[in-house]
């Protein structure tokens, strides 16, 4: 019979090890099956959750917390973990299906927003031998529960269009990050990445944008239809259904829109601004290729009229510059300036009606996915690099217990 050995602070026990670590006292203690207190087990499950590895969070533990842990003891508890908090959050979508789930928060929002986007993360075979089989990429959808105060007036808090949208260099900069993202080639091959600025930065304008109050997030690899019960679950617990203003904020994917349909009925359909203005940037950059001087004012007479609101104004403005160049056939290739143009002017009548932003801005909306997009990044740090293939039931506990410490007070 093997013995185990744990300490705790002042204390040292020695039980049996049968079918694992087991002790009378667990129940008493409140302790796991590993023997840890629970104080011990939130760090773990912390540490193994938003680190960039196990390998990672067992070194922070040892360092951080005096735990030497092994890593592959650290995926174990972690999954595990995030595999009950599964359960729990799957019996509480029955619960609201069922309509005899409680809210987890009383405060009924002013204003209630619900950001979504996707990420990627590589995956591979379920049980297969040691080693990676069939690795593929699979997609992981993340949503953003943010709340913001009333709005002091019913007023458009920023008429104008911000100062760094009419910066041509940062502009640039902000649509090459955007596209490197997305690993889009829409600005077409002239366009070279934008060195940095070396110019005196000017002074930052005052914050004119809603401030956010409070974030929850939920994360899965699994499909629409699942994780949209997820995000009205969550929505539910957070009384974003009673809302006085509410809205759901996009990229304009094809799914968005159903999904805020089906979820979210009463709400606000926003198209994120930032997408919006990748796309009046290359469309532009396409109606006058390699001619800057006529290219940038023309983005800027496009940006101005969609923050304006004045959505027809854009398309006709577009429009005639896809009719002085000519529409592309259907051989065209994707990264010809004839292609771009068409599909910016597609991108931005399928969105016509998540264009206006005078209306959100009046009522205290913010009109870009900026939270959620940052949430990505946090989420794409711990699940996904270049050696990274996960089980796609070992990444789906992963992203339960990374989604458990998002709640963010700002």
């Amino acid at each position: 019979r093997k013995r185990a050995t744990w300490s705790s602070p002042g204390a040292s026990t020695t039980a049996n090890l049968a079918a694992g670590l087991f002790s009378p006292r667990d129940l008493a203690l409140e302790l796991g099956t590993e023997g840890y207190s629970p104080s011990l087990i939130r760090k773990i499950e912390y540490a193994g959750g938003n680190s960039s590895s196990f390998k990672q969070a067992s070194e922070a533990l040892k360092r951080l917390a005096k735990l030497p842990i092994d890593p592959k003891h650290v995926s174990r508890i972690t999954e595990r973990l995030g595999q009950e908090r599964l359960v729990e959050r799957e019996d509480d979508v029955k619960k609201f299906k069922a309509g005899t789930l409680k809210p987890r928060y009383q405060d009924v929002p002013s204003v209630a927003v619900v950001e979504v986007d996707a990420g990627k993360c590589q995956l591979r075979d379920e049980g297969s031998p040691r080693g990676v089989h069939n690795p593929h990429w699979g997609d992981t959808k993340v949503a953003s529960f943010v709340t913001y105060p009333k709005p002091a007036l019913q007023q458009d808090y920023q008429p104008d269009p911000p100062r760094a949208f009419l910066d041509r260099t940062t502009v640039r900069r902000l649509c090459s990050e955007m596209e490197r993202i997305r690993s889009e080639a829409t600005l077409g091959s002239h366009e070279k990445t934008p060195k940095p600025c070396n110019r005196t930065a000017a002074a930052p304008a005052k914050r004119k944008s809603p401030r956010p109050i409070m974030r929850t997030a939920v994360a899965t690899t699994a499909n629409v239809e699942a994780f949209g019960d997820l995000v009205a679950t969550e929505a539910h617990h957070r009384n974003f259904h009673d809302a006085k203003t509410s809205a759901v904020i996009g990229d304009g994917g094809n799914w968005i829109g159903p999904f805020a349909e089906m979820h979210f009925p009463d709400s606000f359909q926003i198209l994120d601004f930032l997408h919006l203005l990748v796309h009046l940037y290359a469309a532009a950059k396409s109606a006058c290729p390699n001619m800057p001087s006529r290219s940038w004012p023309l983005y800027t007479a496009l940006l101005t009229k969609a923050w304006q609101g004045k959505t027809k104004d854009v398309l006709a403005g577009m429009e005639r510059h896809l009719d002085r160049i000519g529409a592309p056939a259907k051989d065209t290739p994707n990264d010809n300036p004839r292609s771009i143009l068409a599909r910016a002017i597609k991108y931005v009548r399928d969105n016509e009606n998540r264009m206006k932003y005078p209306d959100y801005r009046r009522h205290g909306l913010p009109i870009t996915s900026s939270l959620v997009e940052s949430l990505i990044k946090q989420f794409n740090l711990r699940i996904k690099g270049s050696e990274k293939f996960w089980c796609r039931e070992r990444v789906e506990g992963v992203l339960h217990i990374h989604d458990l410490w998002t709640l963010q007070l700002f």
